[in-house]
């Protein structure tokens, strides 16, 4: 009898230790993207405003969709991650970022709608695609998810240029 309350207990304790390490202990998030050499497509072509929080100058390139080209860079802090798009604007190109602290990898690092009012959002490493990829969102990048405009042709192939993944 207490040979069987032991095993109850040892199980029950594996069990709850199990479900709190799976749905409440954080998952330390990375941007992998941001530690690879940079290239000449990574040179975001705009000029960069000096108060941002984005270091625009060490971006790199994660996808290009419609009128938009995408980059991840690093926050001038440690920790944090930042999104920037590029778009042409009148015969120049104009740019917006977004930042966030990498915290847990199972959180979104941004979610904000481009200029054309996509919904893009930017994700660390660990972020699982599959239920947003079930409601009509489309993986660019390993870190870059877009939910395009209806009217807009889903790509059916996996896109070109697109760096790291």
């Amino acid at each position: 009898m207490v040979a069987l309350a032991v095993v109850a207990g040892v199980g029950t304790c594996a069990v709850l230790g199990l479900v709190y390490v799976r749905f409440f202990m954080a998952v330390p998030g990375t941007v992998e993207v941001l530690e690879r050499q940079l290239t000449k497509q990574d040179a975001v072509p705009a000029g960069q405003d000096e108060g941002g929080d984005a270091r625009i100058r060490d971006s790199r390139f994660l996808a290009t969709y419609e009128s938009m080209t995408y980059y991840a860079a690093p926050g001038l802090v440690p920790g944090v991650a930042c999104l920037v798009g590029t778009y042409p604007w009148a015969d120049e190109f104009g740019y917006w970022e977004a930042c966030n602290d990498i915290g847990d990898g199972r959180d979104v690092l941004v979610d904000v709608a481009d200029p054309d009012d996509r919904g893009v959002l930017f994700v660390p490493d660990q972020f699982d695609h599959t239920p947003l990829e079930r409601d009509g969102w489309v993986t660019l990048h390993r870190n870059l998810l877009i939910q395009p405009l209806d009217a807009a042709q889903r790509p059916t192939q996996p896109l070109t240029h697109a760096a790291g993944y």
